[in-house]
């Protein structure tokens, strides 16, 4: 885990209870239990200034009883409020002009949407405005700021909650199950149960034609619809639907947990039920390929917003110890024990903070500006959570070895120009390949991302022990041997300590522990690695290409190589945390575990090959002295000096002999046969058979060796 955002209580000990809140632009509004509404002006903290809030105007009477719920259209300049079951609209500039709508009496749950929508060959801004009202639905509709229409639909449940999956769908959920609705055809159709164990067991895939294929099963796609009119046939959902056979949570305590159906980026849905959330896409389909499993939260949230890179969950459990430190300003108190605040990342749900609002326990949590801001609200205090430098949780995340993290950070920020998206993602991806090669023992993958990455095989190369890499060698790579005093039980493998799991989710987390690196193992993998290579530069060097491009690791002189070490990174991590600029959008990030450049070089075929034969020769000789003849009798560039040194060193004369006849080095040949010959330990060279048969292998112009 790492800090993602610091806690600021901007408002505190207000004397009137808070029920609704929204942001927009530079306000803020707060919705009081007495009808009252409190417009507040955030000024945004920069290098000189911290983060400021003060109250601009209040409405004692801006609404007759509790204000339950405030939104805001923006673009078609209204402001939503509920209140004493209706809903009215209001200028959103003056706060005047109230419009009550007097068909939402008994209203409860309002959602809106605003999208650029292609009508009649037209980009139009449309927004939309939906409120259930007891058993029915009405719909508002602006077009380019301009009121429309209203249309009703008719359901038989009463809804929990609801959401605009998209401009044309509604996804809703009652006591039971959860639905969609398609606008344009006034068609109902069901999702599946809102149960924790139905929700377990559709992102596990069991219900995948059953449940998700049907939501466009009868109509086609939304541009096929036609058009309703505002009387509406009631929808026939009641029963369950097709899910009337199914006996998983559809009665007990359903109805007494709060059903959340959050909107998040990319127009995607979190659809949860108590702990459990599974995401689906603007057609009601889940996101299968994104999210392999639910999202599982450590308890049942109470609310759920979004940043572009976070899902921020908050809940009334303070269950746990004390959390240490006293309350300040912009402290942040973080406790895995006693929280009610959780952030996880939103792309692979891991746990990422967990912090504690201890004034009192929030009971919203929302987005302002796009979800760059993020509020959390409780019944007499507003805070803000204000996100840590990008650059500091990239850096986070990469000291903790979690790579993975690193790159969803980097792909999802918006606080990052997408003109560096690209390096970053590319200098991470290259680490978490040499990671998984020296820590995690997983030697295929690693050499698959440097070979997608279009690294020079010298990359690969310097992962060995220094024996085998020379001087490529890394700095931290190790003599390379298989203590047995490190194995297990069974000789063949390291012995492992548990990897640390996430309490809430049950996967691993944290900075996993380094496996020893099986040498024998990983020298196979740099064995085919070179070999496959080794084929790519025979097939470019037969249709006569001289140069390849590759991408080649260097040092950025650029950045200042002093105080590397970890310890230097957290003193510099906690100075930034200290001196936090307003610009999070760093147009040149310098990241301190990033400090290398990538560049494409164009590196000779023939310089290339003779690395890689080389390289190649020495695996030959750890692990599999056998092919060393099939790589020395055929064309090679492997280095003769090298090759010879090695080969003496390990007594393979006879391969010897077959690097000299390769290399046009007849004389030393037979120099070697001669020798070997005559001695006593000869081996297979004793005698003068070997040299005899050497002879007749020699090409007719070297026929004054023989004399």
């Amino acid at each position: 885990m790492h800090i993602a955002f610091d806690i600021h209580a901007v408002l505190r000990q207000l004397p009137v209870r808070i029920e609704s809140a929204v942001a927009y632009s530079d306000r803020l509004l707060l919705g009081t239990a007495t009808g009252a509404l409190l417009m507040y002006r955030v000024v945004e903290p920069t290098k000189d200034r911290a983060l400021s809030i003060s109250l601009m105007e209040t409405k004692k009477a801006f609404a007759r009883k509790a204000i339950e719920h405030l939104d805001v259209i923006k673009e078609a300049g209204v402001l939503v409020c509920l209140a004493d079951g209706m809903v009215t609209l209001y200028d959103l500039h003056s706060l005047g002009g109230a419009t009550p709508l007097s068909n939402t009496k008994g209203a409860n749950l309002v959602a809106t949407h605003t999208a650029v929508d292609h009508i009649d060959g037209i980009p139009t801004l449309v927004s939309k405005l939906a409120i259930h009202a007891k058993r029915k639905l009405v719909v508002l509709e602006w077009r380019d700021a301009e009121f429309y229409k209203t249309l009703e639909y008719t359901a038989a449940e009463r809804i929990t909650a609801m959401q605009f999956a998209s401009a044309s769908i509604l996804v809703l959920s009652t006591a039971r199950e959860f639905l969609t609705l398609q606008l344009s055809q006034n068609q109902w159709d069901d999702l599946f149960p809102a149960d924790t164990a139905s929700l377990r067991t559709v992102a596990a895939g069991s219900l995948t034609a059953a449940a998700i294929s049907g939501n466009f099963a009868r109509g086609g796609g939304p541009e096929s619809m036609p058009s309703p009119q505002p009387a509406q046939v009631p929808a026939s959902i009641g029963g369950g639907g097709m899910w009337g056979s199914w006996g998983i949570g559809l009665s007990g305590t359903s109805t007494e947990v709060k059903t959340i159906i959050a909107r998040m980026p990319g127009e995607k849905l979190l659809l949860c039920h108590e702990n459990i959330g599974v995401f689906i896409n603007s057609v009601g389909k889940l996101c299968r390929q994104e999210y392999s499993d639910p999202t599982q939260f450590s308890r049942a949230p109470t609310g759920i917003s979004f940043t572009s890179s976070y899902v921020i969950a908050i809940s009334g459990d303070h269950s746990g110890t004390e959390a240490a430190g006293a309350a300040s300003g912009s402290a942040n108190r973080q406790s895995t024990q006693k929280s009610n605040v959780e952030v996880r990342n939103i792309g692979t749900q891991a746990l990422v903070q967990q912090l504690y609002l201890a004034d009192e326990a929030p009971t919203l949590v929302f987005n302002g500006a796009g979800g760059k801001q993020v509020w959390a609200v409780g019944r007499h205090t507003v805070w803000r959570l204000m996100p840590a430098p990008i650059q500091q949780q990239v850096e986070d995340v990469l000291a903790a070895g979690q790579y993975d993290e690193a790159l969803s950070l980097v792909a999802r920020s918006d606080s990052i120009l997408e003109s560096e998206k690209e390096e970053l993602t590319i200098k991470i991806r290259w680490l978490r390949a040499r990671w998984l090669f020296k820590e995690q023992a997983k030697y295929e993958e690693a050499l698959s991302e440097l070979t997608d990455l279009g690294a020079t095989p010298t990359e690969a190369i310097a992962l060995c022990p220094e024996r085998i890499a020379g001087e490529l060698a890394d700095e931290t790579s190790d003599a390379g041997t298989d203590d047995e005093t490190d194995r297990g039980s069974d000789g063949d493998h390291p012995k492992q300590q548990p990897e640390p799991v996430d309490s809430a989710t049950g996967s691993k987390r944290g900075k996993l522990k380094p496996k020893q690196v099986m040498w024998k193992e990983a020298l196979y993998a740099i064995m085919r690695y070179l070999t496959e290579h080794r084929r790519w530069l025979q097939r470019a060097a037969a249709d006569g290409k001289r140069e390849l491009e590759y991408v080649v690791r260097v040092l950025d002189e650029s950045i200042d190589g002093e105080d590397s070490d970890d310890t230097s990174d957290i003193r510099r991590l906690q100075q930034a945390r200290l001196a936090r600029s307003d610009d999070d959008s760093l147009p040149h990030v310098r990241l301190q575990r990033l400090r290398f450049a990538l560049e494409h070089m164009e590196i000779p075929v023939a310089a290339m090959s003779q690395v890689v034969d080389t390289t190649l020769l020495k695996v030959y000789l750890e692990c599999s002295p056998g092919l060393l003849g099939p790589l020395l009798r055929v064309k090679n560039h492997c280095d003769v000096e090298q090759s010879e040194s090695l080969l003496i060193e390990h007594r393979r004369f006879s391969e010897l002999v077959d690097l000299y006849h390769g290399k046009g080095l007849y004389r030393k040949a037979l120099q070697l046969l001669q020798s070997r010959g005559m001695s006593v330990d000869g081996g297979t060279l004793r005698g003068t058979y070997p040299t005899v048969r050497y002879l007749l292998r020699l090409p007719a112009d070297q026929f004054e060796l023989i004399l």
